[in-house]
């Protein structure tokens, strides 16, 4: 009786013994498995894209070119009204008013040089009863030979174009809002290109000044989204030392649609409605075609709390570069590794009120960016716009400046490659100012001479384009550095509404260099120097990361800070 219940205890305690062990081992099981879950690798998308996608590849490359494209559209819109709205050629009087009333010393008139002679219309037309004269162009060469903007309506001619950088200044806001928010970068620039060529077209249609000044606003609210997103798209998807050449290299774009201007202008220079109705087109080819490869920018993915979508994205890039992605990747914004939602989830990452207005580092960095702006964009539009002034022949003036975009890309690009930002803004905007002011004394002396004295005040006020442009684009690098992605397209947008402040201006300033070209540029010249002097107020951005968030950027600058003040110990 004895022997069998001692067996029978010491056959329970070897099955509890076997129990334990297995429960021993299947924990060890689930600490392993639980082990390797928490081995991902939480990266920030700079890390992801300079370890494992490429800090520029044959991706990135095609990313920038295809987003690039619609800064055709930009420039072509932006500064069409040189061919559309430029003073007529000439003017003649009719036979029938030489025969009966006026001599012919009052009808000889020589406008060929490019662009008539606002002086020589206030000696001439302004006296001449209606209907004894006709311009030697037509009535639709353009907007003021069809609209009589001349003589006591001359300031009329100034509204439509002043209009146009006044809706720019709203579209920049709306589109800077829309493209941080719900919609996205890649979503606005189809918005903004089918809104472009819409009121492109609708333009050509205007059946008075008023009208066209309308449609010529709601073209440029259209069309700033263009550039905005482009620069943004270009800039977000590249390692840190390529933001600079790749922000640049862009602007190729915005010089090839500078430079098509002058052939599409020429073979219809009798008709400025053709003018309005060809460059329609390209944004509609450029939609269907194009904007289908495009990718969205991750790190806006990611700020919208889209992780996997963001993830995703940089696989593709990864991908065209021949690279691949380890599996147990998972993206995270340094210094806020949590977020509102799960993985996945549409919840935004950080504080969804989040504001450059009300975090003051940034107001204050915001408000010095817009006034450099303001300066930056009265000049450099303004010189352009200004063309018809230096009695030179228009369309070989703009190409000469077209041409003048590609130096200063390139060595605006080489030099952002070694050159601090704040530095190379500042002395290209000083040196546009210097050289503007230097057009002065070559404009009396070409006043009085023949137009052979035009070519050294030409080469003058091309130079001082250049530097202008440097500047121009120099700015739009900056400004996509000085912030965060979640406020990173409002920014820009606040700079490029600056920008086009100064240049709704810049219109009236040309108007009244038509009666003196030295006044213009006495004013391009001290507006362009005082602003490179703002720029020494800004922080440097050059290899500085690219920050997600008002918060993480605050928190990383300051202890960079702290680092740089701490003594260093020997």
């Amino acid at each position: 009786m004895q022997y069998p219940t001692q067996r029978m205890v010491n056959m329970e305690i070897k099955k509890e013994e076997e129990t334990k062990e297995i429960s021993h081992e299947k924990g060890d099981d689930d600490a392993a498995t639980a082990a390797v879950a928490e081995e991902k690798m939480k990266l920030s998308v700079d890390e992801v894209i300079e370890k494992y996608v490429g800090s520029f590849g044959l991706s990135q490359m095609l990313q920038v070119v295809l987003v690039s494209f619609s800064w055709v559209f930009d420039s072509q819109n932006t500064l069409v009204t040189i061919f559309t709205d430029a003073q007529p050629s000439g003017w003649r009087c009719k036979t029938s008013a030489i025969n009966a009333s006026l001599s012919p010393s009052w009808c000889m008139n020589d406008t060929a040089g490019g662009g008539g002679n606002e002086g020589q219309l206030a000696g001439h037309v302004c006296r001449l009863a209606a209907g004894s004269w006709e311009w030697t162009g037509g009535n639709s060469a353009t907007t003021i030979a069809e609209w009589d903007l001349i003589c006591h309506r001359k300031f009329l001619a100034a509204i439509p174009t002043s209009l146009f950088f006044i809706g720019s200044i709203f579209g920049c806001t709306f589109y800077g809002r829309l493209a941080d928010g719900w919609l996205g970068r890649k979503n606005t620039l189809l918005l903004a290109c089918i809104l472009t060529s819409i009121t492109t077209f609708f333009a050509s249609l205007s059946p008075n000044v008023w009208i066209y000044s309308f449609l010529r606003f709601a073209n440029g609210f259209a069309r700033s989204g263009n550039g905005i997103c482009s620069i943004v798209l270009s800039m977000e998807v590249v390692g840190n030392k390529w933001r600079g050449q790749v922000g640049q290299y862009g602007f190729f774009f915005y010089t090839a649609g500078l430079l098509s201007l002058p052939f599409i202008a020429y073979p219809i220079r009798t008709h400025w409605r053709y003018l309005y109705r060809i460059i329609s087109l390209p944004p509609l080819v450029y939609i269907f075609l194009l904007v289908p490869l495009v990718v969205e920018s991750p790190r806006w993915l990611l700020v919208r709390g889209r992780n996997k979508e963001a993830l995703e994205v940089l696989r593709k890039l990864a991908r065209w570069n021949r690279k691949k992605l380890p599996d147990n990747i998972e993206l995270i914004i340094p210094s806020q590794a949590t977020t509102t939602g799960s993985e996945g989830d549409k919840d935004t990452i950080g504080d969804e009120n989040e504001n450059i207005w009300t975090t003051r580092w940034a107001a204050k960095r915001m408000i010095i960016v817009m006034l450099f702006g303001f300066g930056v964009g009265f000049v450099y539009f303004g010189i352009q716009l200004n063309t018809e002034n230096l009695n030179f022949n228009l369309y070989l003036t703009v190409i000469i400046n077209a041409l003048m975009e590609i130096p200063a890309i390139v060595i605006g690009g080489i030099l952002l490659s070694f050159t601090n930002r704040r530095l190379l803004s500042s002395l290209s905007a000083i040196s546009a100012g210097v050289l503007c002011i230097l057009c002065i004394i070559f404009t009396t002396a070409s006043s009085k001479n023949t137009s052979s004295s035009n070519w050294p005040k030409l080469t003058i006020e091309a130079i001082g384009f250049m530097a202008s442009s440097i500047t121009f684009d120099v700015l739009n690098i900056y400004c996509v550095e000085l912030f965060p992605t979640n406020v990173r397209n409002f920014a820009v947008s606040m700079s490029r509404a600056s920008l086009m402040l100064g240049a709704s201006l810049s219109p009236s300033l040309v108007a009244v260099g038509r009666l003196s070209p030295s006044i213009s540029f006495i004013v391009f010249g001290a507006l362009s120097i005082v602003s490179g002097t703002l720029s020494v107020w800004l922080p440097e951005t050059r290899n500085a990361p690219l920050y997600e968030t008002l918060k993480q950027q605050e928190e990383e600058e300051e202890e960079k800070r702290r680092r740089l003040r701490q003594p260093t110990v020997v």
